[in-house]
């Protein structure tokens, strides 16, 4: 599952890296451009010194350069600056800096210039700058030259402390954004404590006071939920109009039977109202489904301690005439995370099987641990081994004396697989009678 909250974090991470990488990188080179074009300027302008300094007699060979008209650290040896004259018939003249070494300078043609960075004395690094002359008549290339070494030093403990600087502001931004981000995704909160309260049952919609980007989001699931609310609706009604349809119909077949037409066919008239009693007996059983389920939004939790109580004193007034003993031991926590209409659809199906097979005593035990485990048994004649093999099977009845079409087991089986749990019949070594063993998962 792709977290948003996740993907916001890296993404704007990502951003923030390369956005300040690219202002470093950008920085540092606008840094060193600068320094190049400053000490580059600056010989240009020592350039123009030396070319006023010069001066050219008829000895072409050996041309002087007044050094008290330009700086004195030409003179001083290795001192970091220099100058070299390069004319066009090979001879060189060069400051007292070089100490008696040259330069390899390219020839320039009058008025084209040039810089760049090559090695120098001593292991120097020097920028260079060149440029082509005529003067008096002798065409000659100049070069000056700078060591960048201290000014390269101080370059990289810039670019050190820069790099520094950067990463405390990625990492005080990306903080910020953090912060931004949670603070964001907090609001989200609400709708999931909206859903937990609409699963409780306490709520029928969620909130619209959401953020404005899930509006839609919330919008159309209110919209669904209430859809899905009218067609539950819709349906519970129409099962009762049913049955309640039905039973002028089975008024008019039931005079019908115990009219004097039929006491000429008394196996007609048994087989009809054997048909009839069972129609009647589905008929009582949805309309009870429907009194049980009540007016809750479907999916609310089931409350043990308020349902259970109900739903015994319905069973005792339908098996009134046995005076059961009902009971019940319910988990500490009696709200379980279950369907209340799901639960209440199986454990009436079990507690009335229970009542009807039992003979005076019901046992009903609800725990939760890892799962919801119930267990009912009763004090009936139980059932034996072959019997216990076909109870989930929908519609078998193990004693045909017996009120029912045996569907309720049917039912309940169904309704545990749907849940992905399991169910087990067995014979109760308390009471003898069957005992029933429910576990759904949570």
């Amino acid at each position: 599952m792709t977290s948003l909250k996740r993907q916001l974090q890296f993404g704007l991470a990502a951003g923030l890296i390369t956005l300040f990488g690219l202002l470093w990188w950008g920085g540092v080179q606008s840094i060193h451009s600068l320094t190049n074009h400053f000490v580059a300027s600056r010989l240009a302008h020592d350039a123009e010194a030396v070319l006023a300094a010069m001066r050219l007699d008829g000895n072409a060979d050996r041309p002087v350069v007044r050094w008290r008209r330009i700086g004195a650290i030409y003179e001083q040896p290795l001192s970091g600056h220099y100058y070299q004259i390069n004319f066009s018939d090979g001879t060189r003249a060069g400051s007292r800096s070089l100490w008696d070494q040259q330069l390899e300078i390219p020839q320039f043609s009058p008025g084209s210039q040039g810089q760049w960075r090559m090695p120098g004395p001593a292991g120097q690094e020097l920028l260079v700058w060149v440029a082509g002359y005529n003067k008096q008549g002798k065409v000659f290339t100049l070069a000056v030259a700078e060591d960048m070494t201290p000014l390269n030093q101080q370059l990289e403990k810039f670019e050190w402390l820069f790099l520094v600087i950067m990463l405390v502001v990625t990492l005080l931004l990306f903080t910020i954004q953090q912060w931004i981000v949670r603070t964001a995704l907090q609001r989200l909160d609400v709708v999931r404590h909206e859903m937990l309260r609409l699963e409780q049952g306490e709520v029928q919609t969620l909130s619209a006071d959401v953020p404005l980007e899930i509006s839609p989001l919330v919008a159309s699931f209110n919209h669904l939920l209430g859809l899905f609310q009218q067609r539950l609706e819709h349906s519970r009604k129409g099962l009762g109009n049913l049955s309640h349809a039905l039973k002028g119909p089975l008024s008019l077949l039931q005079q019908q039977v115990e009219s004097d037409a039929l006491q000429s066919h008394p196996e007609l008239r048994s087989s009809m109202q054997l048909q009839i009693d069972r129609v009647t007996q589905l008929m009582e059983r949805e309309m009870h489904r429907a009194r049980l389920a009540g007016t809750v939004i479907s999916g609310g939790r089931f409350n043990t301690a308020e349902e259970i109580p109900a739903l015994v004193n319905v069973l005792k007034q339908v098996y009134q005439d046995k005076s059961l003993e009902i009971r019940c031991q319910l988990p500490k926590k009696s709200v379980l995370p279950m369907d209340r209409e799901d639960m209440l659809e199986l454990l009436g199906n079990l507690l009335d099987n229970a009542c009807k097979w039992s003979r005076g005593e019901v046992q009903c035990q609800i725990e939760q641990q890892n799962g919801v485990t119930i267990v009912v048994e009763d004090d009936g004649p139980g059932v034996s081994e072959e019997g216990l093999a076909q109870l989930a099977d929908r519609g078998v009845r193990l004693d045909e004396t017996v009120d029912g079409h045996g569907l309720g087991l049917a039912i309940t089986t169904d309704m545990v697989k749907h849940y992905g749990g399991d169910i087990i019949f067995t014979r109760s070594p308390q009471y003898g009678g069957l005992r029933v063993t429910v576990y759904l998962p949570l």
